[in-house]
């Protein structure tokens, strides 16, 4: 896969229904489950970065953990920075990033999906639970269809479709990982490499079973990744499409 391919527009911004949004944002409320750890030091506190995991419960009991990255500036005070450690709730606001893993393990995924806070506050008073992502952007893979064993609230077997978004910006693309469930996951099926995406839906990672060369039994690791709630399309040549799921989408996303 050549990047450089998809670097058409290295803005942050893209213009949606006539108004000018951000092209990757997520916010997000959880909680911080291990104390930050510097990762770039800098004389400044403001420009010094830190690394920590997010927590999250689902509706559904399910409980997603995250990679999260934050600077100082982000926090906005050093009394704020003080209190954001293990066990506080925090409310993020910021978007979704990738990078390559230098000499990866074989048990450890190539590339790095995590969470760049722009602005991050501990959640005193508290606000509304939320898990809200937007990526805009272009689909680097064909998108891979299949049927699960699983089956949802209708009997019907599961259809889904996973795919990678290349977002472009001034910091470089980042590469997303994403899910699409049911009549989603058909909708999705029909897109091909190039196409440009607008897609909404929640943050998730999920554990899964890598068998390893040379290893008897697999390495349980952790995958990250948006389950796409709302999906608009534009094919090379062709008008705007608006694909959006229905019930069933949520049925077996697990939210």
């Amino acid at each position: 896969m050549e990047k450089e391919q998809y670097r058409t527009d290295d803005t942050d911004v893209v213009m949606t229904d006539g108004k000018t949004t951000r092209k990757n944002t997520i916010g997000i409320v959880g909680e911080i489950t291990d104390e930050p750890e510097l990762i770039v030091d800098a004389a400044d506190w403001e420009r010094k970065v830190y690394e920590t995991r997010l927590k999250r419960t689902r509706p559904s009991g399910t409980v997603d953990i995250y990679i999260l990255q934050f600077n100082g500036r982000a926090a906005g005070s050093e009394e704020i920075l003080e209190r954001i450690t293990d066990g506080a709730e925090v409310l993020v606001g910021g978007e979704i990033r990738s990078e390559n893993v230098r000499d990866p393990q074989p048990e450890e995924n190539r590339v790095k999906i995590y969470i760049r806070a722009e602005v991050i506050v501990v959640n005193d008073p508290n606000v509304k639970d939320q898990n809200e992502v937007k990526v805009c952007g272009y689909v680097c893979n064909q998108p891979a269809f299949r049927l699960t064993k699983k089956r949802n609230k209708k009997g019907k077997r599961v259809a889904v479709t996973n795919m990678i978004v290349a977002v472009n910006s001034q910091k470089g693309t980042s590469y997303i990982p994403c899910v699409c469930f049911d009549a989603m996951a058909y909708s999705a099926e029909a897109l091909h490499t190039g196409d440009y995406v607008e897609i909404y839906g929640r943050f998730q990672s999920r554990d899964y079973r890598k068998r390893i060369e040379g290893r008897e039994l697999p390495y349980l690791t952790t995958v990250y990744e948006v389950c796409v709630r709302d999906l608009k399309s534009k094919k090379r040549g062709l008008k705007n499409s608006d694909r959006r799921g229905n019930e069933s989408n949520s049925e077996v996303s697990g939210e």
